[in-house]
């Protein structure tokens, strides 16, 4: 009686004598390399990793394989590059694996605190028309403060001028990832 095979059985019988192609080769290793250098800022960015460690996962490599695993983290480093968040690690990691960033990090950093301060002056302004508005309404007092953040104002407010502050942060973004 014959023996009823699974279909994983049946497919590595029928693919036994199938090769990848030199471009499926080098898509594979592309992604693969895609892979180590997005598990390597991840680690990093979580902060149970130091970077003399992604160094030492780096000299692992050879020279070809690890300039473009050093291309891809600056480029997952740079996409992590956010206004509201605090962006001291992926600056130590740019810096890190670019040697002349310190000029373009800077740009950013400036660029960054130009956002909050504006940001900051549209939160007083926003926060002023609401307590004006409350006070037509017959609202007042030192207990009252308006919660802006999800208001359509304060939203409004934001879209006012965060967009032309994105634009900059991409264009320094294209910047970093210059290697």
């Amino acid at each position: 009686m014959p023996q009823i095979k699974s279909s994983i059985e049946l497919a590595m019988e029928k693919t036994k004598n199938l090769r990848l192609s030199q471009e499926e080769m080098e898509k594979f290793k592309e992604e693969e390399l895609q892979s180590k250098a997005h598990s390597l800022v991840n680690r990093f960015l979580e902060v149970d990793y130091h970077f003399r460690e992604v160094e030492r996962e780096l000299s692992r490599h050879d020279p070809n394989q690890r300039k473009q695993i050093e291309k891809l983290m600056l480029q997952y480093l740079s996409e992590s590059i956010q206004f509201d968040r605090d962006n001291e690690l992926i600056f130590k990691g740019i810096g890190a694996l670019r040697q002349d960033s310190e000029k373009i990090i800077n740009k950013i950093q400036e660029l960054i605190e130009g956002y909050e301060e504006r940001k900051g002056k549209e939160y007083e302004g926003v926060e002023r028309d609401l307590l004006k508005k409350f006070e037509q309404l017959g609202i007042s007092g030192s207990a009252v403060t308006p919660k802006l953040e999800g208001s359509k104002e304060w939203n409004d407010a934001i879209e006012q001028f965060k967009p032309t502050f994105e634009e900059q942060l991409r264009i320094l973004k294209e910047e970093v990832r210059k290697y």
